[in-house]
């Protein structure tokens, strides 16, 4: 399936900071996910660990991306760019 993408240039605290919220967003999702555990009916159980499941993986996503970021960052594989 294609995708349109779009580079997003951020600088190494910006990306730590994003990967941080997305770290507890993802810890977060899995503490509802457990919750929902807790609602009786079945079809409303079904479609709240579905929402919450897809946007708990939408978050590993962005911090495995950010870790990689951050890993090439220290290791030297970076542009250098004007700041704005």
């Amino acid at each position: 399936m294609k995708v349109a993408q779009v580079p997003v240039y951020l600088d190494a605290e910006q990306a730590r900071f994003i990967r941080e919220d997305a770290q507890e967003a993802v810890l977060a999702a899995d503490e509802d996910l457990e919750a929902t555990m807790q609602i009786s009916n079945l079809h409303a159980r079904h479609l709240a660990r579905r929402a919450i499941s897809t946007q708990r993986d939408i978050y590993v996503e962005i911090v495995n991306k950010l870790e990689e970021a951050e890993k090439k960052l220290n290791c030297g594989e970076y542009e250098l760019r004007e700041s704005d």
